[in-house]
């Protein structure tokens, strides 16, 4: 399985892009402003999109993305989310105001089509399995963990402390984990305000995984990545623990 790291940062800046995945060409993870990397080939090969949360930094590609694509476009997209992602989208985006109501366009096969979800659920999309995973934010939020049948690996979203999913995890044993890591132990408080983690929470989190596995760094607030990963590899010496790189393409 190969995953584009198409966006992976905690804001903008020259050079970021905010959270946004390419899995095998076909499935994307959340839309953030690394839409922008996608070519034109990239965006019609795209036939599902998972998306965590409707904070603007993980979907603010997609009404983009659909404008682009929407003379050309060859199949409808499979858009997953939680109900309240869903009403997000559909009352704040896709309104006529802010923009085009794609979910009625074209009218006789509209380019986007919207499917609730909830934490627990299974999607079996395409070769893939997808299961829904709890998140703790200030807003509804979800992770995805992502299968075929050779591997697997996790996306906790946006996220602070959740006992919830380390059960899980230690169920189904991915080979990756992909989480979010935002602020420095200087901003503890902050973190746990803005359902985010820091090294130090992370650290925590950890204890509860029962089995080794690569940890990728992601979402770090922009001027603080070196302090960050410095001090999760200072708290855990004995874990595979790597920054995320936006423009790198993962392979497990």
């Amino acid at each position: 399985m190969n995953i584009e790291v198409l966006g992976c940062s905690g804001g903008i800046g020259k050079g970021l892009k905010t959270t946004s995945f390419l899995v095998d060409h076909t499935l994307a993870l959340d839309a953030g402003t690394g839409f922008e990397q996608l070519t034109m080939e990239q965006m019609l090969e795209i036939r599902h999109l998972l998306i965590t949360h409707a904070h603007l930094d993980h979907i603010v590609g997609l009404p983009l993305m659909l404008s682009t694509i929407y003379d050309r476009h060859r199949h409808p997209i499979d858009i997953y989310a939680l109900p309240k992602v869903i009403e997000a989208l559909q009352t704040h985006i896709f309104n006529w105001t802010i923009w085009p109501d794609y979910t009625r366009l074209p009218e006789d096969n509209p380019i986007i089509r919207l499917h609730e979800v909830a934490v627990g659920d299974q999607l079996h999309l395409s070769d893939k399995t997808v299961e829904v995973l709890p998140a703790q934010h200030p807003t509804p939020t979800v992770g995805y963990l992502i299968a075929d049948a050779q591997c697997s690996f996790a996306f906790s979203g946006d996220n602070g402390r959740n006992p919830d999913l380390w059960p899980l995890l230690n169920r189904h044993q991915p080979d990756m984990l992909i989480i979010d890591v935002s602020f420095t132990d200087e901003l503890d408080e902050l973190a746990q305000l803005s359902g985010h983690l820091t090294p130090s929470q992370l650290a925590d989190e950890l204890g509860y995984l029962e089995h080794p596995t690569q940890i990728m760094v992601t979402h770090l607030k922009p001027g603080f990545e070196t302090v960050i990963m410095e001090q999760c590899h200072q708290l855990l010496p004995h874990w595979d623990i790597q920054q995320l790189e936006q423009g790198t393409v993962l392979s497990i």
